[in-house]
């Protein structure tokens, strides 16, 4: 019998994703091809512009509440025929610079989830500094930037400093109303260095809004355990009605077919915005992938595998 289509989905973008991370790709049968050492954008990106490639909301995602004890952090993933930008917190025990932990945990770091990867390598060093018009300053060492990119995929490993930058600073109250936060590159110190071979930092950087994914879920995270029952909370565009959302048990590793439960969330923004969203099901012990999407085909979904712990003492 064949696969669900949320598990064909979950398997395609897992497979991709682990070869994007070993920079060694050659996967023209999935649509990402490369036959050098480069991380690329899929190859019907451009074919695909004005469907599931087109941005689905028009403003930056809110960061929501702040999170003691833990840090923002941008990672990029594979969603339909683009890559997109989603946020995971992260653990810290740090009272260093919010801002230099986070970047420095991004360069370095590995996202829980693995549909999600990293382009950045390691850094040296990072040092930050903010504005009181909410002007950020990073100087990253260079060898950050050690990994070979295409255009596309470079442009989106700057934004997603510039997205992990302004998220830290406000998860710790450094934004000021009134003024849009920007980021400000240097490498080594200087200006105007080429990033990936790509992009000139030669000012100012504000996010770019159609980089944020369509859906993701922000809590709880990939692998985590929990207590029935579960409150599931992300952030989605708005296309004008609700997201959808299923459960379906984990058996022999993988999602079975039959969901256990299924329902809808409510997205406050209007179509074109992006909001918070959050439900909450009842669930017996045991292992679960918790999905959330638009519509019923579920191309765009977001899923988390997450244990729920028996009661019992």
């Amino acid at each position: 019998m064949d696969a669900s289509p949320q598990l064909r989905y979950r398997l395609h973008r897992r497979n991709i994703v682990g070869l994007l991370a070993a920079s060694s790709l050659f996967l023209s049968s999935c649509g990402v091809v490369a036959a050098t050492p480069t991380t690329s954008m899929p190859s019907t990106f451009s074919e695909a512009a004005g469907s599931l490639s087109a941005p689905l909301g028009a403003t930056a995602p809110p960061e929501g509440k702040p999170a003691p004890g833990r840090i923002p952090i941008y990672w990029l993933g594979l969603n339909g025929s683009n890559v997109f930008l989603y946020r995971e917190f992260q653990p810290t025990e740090s009272s260093g610079d919010p801002i230099v932990e986070a970047v420095t945990g991004m360069a370095a770091g590995k996202p829980s989830d693995p549909d999600y990867f990293n382009p950045w390598n390691k850094a040296g060093s990072v040092s930050a500094s903010i504005s009181g018009k909410n002007v950020i300053t990073v100087d990253i060492s260079s060898d950050a930037f050690k990994n070979s990119l295409d255009a596309g995929m470079a442009h989106r490993a700057v934004q997603q400093l510039v997205y992990t930058a302004t998220a830290a600073a406000s998860n710790a109250g450094l934004i000021t109303v009134g003024h849009p936060p920007s980021v400000v590159l240097l490498v080594d110190g200087k200006a105007d260095y080429r990033a990936f071979g790509h992009e000139v930092l030669d000012g100012p950087l504000e996010r770019d809004a159609s980089l944020m994914a369509p859906i993701w879920i922000i809590d709880p995270q990939e692998g985590s355990g929990a207590e029935s029952p579960l409150t599931v909370q992300g952030a989605a565009a708005s296309e004008g009605g609700q997201l959808s959302w299923s459960v379906e048990p984990i058996v022999d590793g993988r999602p079975a077919e039959t969901p256990v439960h299924s329902g809808y969330a409510e997205l406050e923004a209007p179509t074109g915005g992006t909001s918070l969203y959050s439900f909450s099901v009842e669930l017996a012990p045991g292992e679960y992938s918790v999905s959330v999407f638009h519509g019923t085909d579920r191309a765009d979904a977001d899923s988390k595998r997450v244990s729920i712990r028996s009661d019992a003492h």
